[in-house]
């Protein structure tokens, strides 16, 4: 098989299961692909009932799923709750349910930089990331 068909089917199985398990919920916004470039794809979606941007991005065999509101505060999935993100079926089936949980639970931080300072925020509201130790632990 050669790497265009893999990667082009990984990306029918990315869209097939969000659409699955989100429904109208998701709404496609943006698609790259530069599969030269060590098969390399970003999908980008919508979540409606939040307006979260998520982007999935791969690079070679591996993907991450990035979290971003309206002010470009984010965080990536793998940091929120740890999940095994091969480009395997199951492993892709796994990441999208376990987006949609935490989606739906909505008590995740978001981070952004402002004036050279990182702040957090969340529903108790922002504050100053004090120690970068923080973000490794979520």
């Amino acid at each position: 098989m050669q790497l265009d068909e893999f990667y082009n089917k990984m990306i029918t199985i990315f869209e097939t299961y969000i659409f699955e398990i989100f429904g109208a919920e998701m709404k496609k916004v943006k698609f790259e692909c530069k599969f030269e470039n060590r098969g390399f794809f970003r999908l980008e979606y919508m979540y409606r009932p939040n307006n979260y941007r998520i982007i999935i991005e791969n690079e070679y065999r591996t993907y991450d799923i990035d979290i971003v509101d309206e002010e470009d505060a984010s965080n990536s999935l793998y940091r929120i709750c740890k999940f095994k993100n091969s480009l395997a079926k199951e492993d892709i089936e796994n990441a999208i349910q376990l987006l949609k949980e935490t989606l739906e639970k909505n008590n995740f931080n978001m981070y952004f930089e402002e004036d050279g300072e990182l702040y957090k925020k969340n529903a108790l509201g922002v504050q100053k990331v004090k120690d970068i130790r923080e973000l490794l632990n979520g």
